[in-house]
């Protein structure tokens, strides 16, 4: 098997965070694409978690199924917060327990197997005001898909 494999099927440009689609409110059914996580490159290098989807269905006009959709979660000031996040996307996509989700599960979904790819989970996305800093953020609460 070679490092290359499934090169045929990328896009030819990588998209810039411009670019990125973000998950916005409504109701969806989703496709793993790719699920990653490393280290923001600006400020204090804060952890962030990282799912990419293919739309399979919608209530939301402005995203059509088909469509390629990101959603993101970076650890802030309460740890707690981003590891919750991690923790029921993960269990919502394996159809398990949050109580089966450890580091290492979280390592072996975002390395290089991405055992995660084709599952398919369902998302309930709205948007909330930050009661600290007042700016408005999509908060997305996933179930497994029956």
């Amino acid at each position: 098997m070679s490092v290359y494999d499934g090169i045929e099927e990328v896009a030819d440009s990588k998209r810039s965070q411009n670019e990125t689609v973000w998950i916005q409110p409504g109701k969806f059914e989703l496709e793993v694409v790719r699920v990653k996580d490393g280290r923001a490159d600006q400020g204090e290098g804060r952890p962030y978690f990282v799912a990419e989807f293919e739309v399979m269905s919608s209530t939301n006009p402005d995203i059509e199924v088909g469509t390629v959709v990101s959603w993101m979660t970076m650890r802030g000031k309460f740890k707690q917060y981003f590891l919750q996040d991690v923790k029921n996307f993960i269990s919502a996509v394996m159809k398990c327990a949050p109580s089966q989700v450890s580091p290492e599960a979280v390592a072996e979904c975002t390395g290089e197997n991405q055992p995660l790819v084709g599952m398919v989970v369902l998302a309930d996305a709205y948007n909330q005001v930050s009661k600290t800093s007042g700016k408005e953020f999509t908060v997305v609460n996933y179930k497994p898909q029956r």
